[in-house]
């Protein structure tokens, strides 16, 4: 019960909020305990489970009943995004996601060491259109394309320290905004860290706040759907999470399957349907990717968000 209030004051401290992505967890561990309870005839704890578990239920309700309907026609895109991991040993796990995963549209981030530079050679030739113009190098937000890109820039990170993707596509639909992003991490050690992310977060939402038209926003966001920040984000810029009535697809920690939450997200505005969002493969990294099925249904992207290209 103190974790729950913990996790619902998320918006008082830092602290708690690390402590708001784990609902469905939760609901697992108060649902297990209430059974215990009930076995030893432990009342008023099975009351106190009874309570934990429908207030964590609610919160994930959504997860499985908040698809909305898809309109017939559009435009089909499919677009994939993954932490790949600096370090991560396998880097030819993730050439082979890309290949099988039949994405239009691919955002990778977190790849910076010398090490990718064969592998991103390798997803370049399966893409005509590429952004920024060092991808070749690496970098904290990498887009792949079989869409044309009609421009693209890195928005600088400022008093933050990482920067975000921005590229306009020309698609069957009309133009459409992309942006690619990977804000800090926060930490468990201290304030500083959720701070940054929460700057970073705002900023994205400047960045899209008021654009008309399909928007695609994709990347790592550290950041889970029940973070007040992660729901802020939403409220300022109109945007949809894809992951709302597709079940429960945690993406970090790959490594560890029972804490899994869903911290990677594909996020979309304006005329834009979700058919469908998965789990990728496991690719060495310490997410998983995403793979979601999008229709576009037209419109220009475009409004006064100062930093779109």
């Amino acid at each position: 019960m103190l974790v729950t209030a913990a996790a619902l004051a998320a918006r008082l401290w830092w602290a708690f909020d690390l402590l708001s992505h784990f609902r469905l967890q939760y609901l697992v561990v108060a649902t297990a305990l209430g059974i215990l309870a009930r076995a030893v005839r432990a009342y008023p704890a099975v009351l106190a489970c009874i309570l934990v578990a429908l207030v964590h239920g609610w919160a994930v309700r959504d997860l499985w009943l908040g698809a909305a309907p898809v309109p017939s026609g559009g435009v089909p895109l499919r677009v994939a995004t993954a932490n790949v991991l600096d370090p991560n040993p396998t880097p030819e796990r993730v050439l082979d996601f890309v290949r099988g995963s039949g994405a239009d549209l691919l955002v990778l981030v977190d790849a910076h060491d010398e090490r990718w530079r064969p592998v991103l050679a390798a997803v370049g030739e399966l893409y005509p259109y590429r952004a920024p113009d060092d991808w070749r190098e690496g970098g904290p937000v990498l887009l792949f394309s079989r869409e044309p890109v009609l421009a693209a820039a890195v928005v600088p990170p400022g008093p933050a320290p990482r920067p975000f993707l921005v590229a306009r596509l020309a698609t069957a639909a009309g133009t459409a905004l992309v942006v690619g992003v990977h804000p800090t991490s926060p930490s468990p050690r201290g304030a500083v860290g959720t701070r940054v992310r929460d700057l970073e977060l705002g900023r994205i939402a400047v960045a899209i706040e008021g654009l008309a038209g399909p928007v695609i926003v994709a990347g790592d966001l550290n950041a889970s759907p029940w973070s007040p920040r992660f729901r802020d984000l939403l409220a300022v810029t109109g945007l949809r999470d894809a992951g709302r009535g597709q079940g429960w697809v945690g993406t970090w920690p790959a490594w560890f399957w029972p804490a899994l939450v869903p911290i990677d997200h594909v996020l979309v505005g304006g005329p834009v349907a979700v058919a469908d969002l998965r789990r990728g493969p496991f690719v060495g990294s310490d997410h998983y990717p995403l793979v979601a099925d999008l229709r576009l249904y037209g419109g220009g992207a475009g409004g006064r968000g100062s930093t779109a290209p």
